[in-house]
């Protein structure tokens, strides 16, 4: 009797670890499976990134070609979609969506300063213009920006090249500016660049700039150019800022003037409805309608089966040589 059950619970045993091994073997499979689906999942979802990638840097290539062929993109009828809104492009199996800003139509931050490393009035009561103008309420609402004035000597301090604390003493609200000890002392300190901004994403470093000033202030300010602002390009925002002696209402006129056609010299907007020879020359000066370089925003977003990339890309165009060079690419 006792050896059978001996023998019962041996077979037993070894019914259990049969079972144990096969259930451990059951997992080691599903494991296997799973990581195996993963990794193709994987494999498949960076496919699906690349080509959409891929249909991205298509629509960037479109953007650079038709800044290349283009005399001015807004006088082109076939390419002014991408300069005034989104134009979408099939590719292969995918899309591109690619939008084209002129950058000469805003107001140049790097300006502030002339070439002596002093502060340049004619830029300063300029950028003052468009704070107050932004800080407005916008049209149909009570919602007002709160975009404060020391933001001014604060970019001045950033790209001057001394440590001397800009203070406008022909400004009556905030008027002190930062540098270097100002940032040291900061949660995450950085050093004042003393220097021209590179991209307008850095003037989130300089005091004053929070992300809510920086959304709202973006669209009208750049860092490259001579300085004199496209009229065919500029919004009526920046062109009301060119003079205190120009309105909105103005500024407006002109806005709808451009959708007759694109003006072809400056002497054209003393047709303007409105426009009067003291307005004119204040501003006669500080616009252009044919920029020796042209210097453009692209963003080109690809699709592929519902996954998207997007690149973002600044381009340089001269007018003489009609060569384009991309002096910035970002992927985000």
């Amino acid at each position: 009797m006792k050896m059978k059950r001996a023998k019962a619970k041996q077979k037993g045993f070894v019914i259990v670890l049969v079972l144990s091994m096969i259930g451990m073997l059951a997992v080691l499979l599903l494991g296997f499976n799973y990581k195996s689906r993963a990794n193709l999942l994987a494999v498949d979802e960076f496919r699906k990134s690349q080509q959409a990638l891929n249909c991205a840097t298509a629509g960037l290539n479109i953007a650079i070609a038709a800044i290349r062929g283009a005399e001015d993109i807004s006088r082109n009828n076939k390419l002014a979609g991408l300069f005034s809104e989104e134009t979408t492009f099939p590719v292969g199996d995918g899309s591109c969506s690619v939008n084209v800003t002129e950058d000469n139509g805003r107001l140049n931050l790097n300006l502030l300063i002339d070439k002596n490393g002093k502060p340049n009035r004619a830029g300063i009561d300029q950028l003052l213009r468009l704070i107050d103008s932004l800080n407005r309420p916008s049209e149909g609402t009570q919602e007002r920006s709160c975009i404060g004035y020391g933001i001014v000597p604060a970019i001045i301090d950033w790209i001057d090249n001394d440590d001397n604390v800009t203070c406008l003493d022909f400004v009556t609200r905030e008027n002190l500016g930062a540098e270097s000890d100002y940032y040291a002392g900061l949660d995450h300190p950085c050093q004042c660049r003393n220097g021209p901004l590179d991209t307008t994403e850095e003037l989130l470093l300089v005091k004053g700039v929070t992300p809510q000033v920086f959304s709202r202030i973006r669209e009208y300010v750049t860092v490259r150019g001579d300085g004199k602002v496209n009229i065919n390009a500029a919004s009526k925002t920046v062109i009301e800022s060119l003079s205190e002696k120009m309105d909105k209402v103005l500024a407006g006129v002109i806005v709808d003037r451009r959708k007759v056609g694109p003006f072809e010299s400056i002497m054209e907007l003393r047709d303007v409805p409105g426009m009067t020879d003291s307005v004119y020359y204040s501003i006669k000066d500080v616009i252009t309608v044919s920029p020796a370089e042209q210097y453009y925003l692209v963003e080109s977003c690809g699709s592929f089966e519902r996954l998207s990339r997007t690149i973002a890309a600044v381009m340089r165009r001269d007018t003489q040589t009609k060569t384009v060079d991309v002096l910035l690419y970002k992927e985000l």
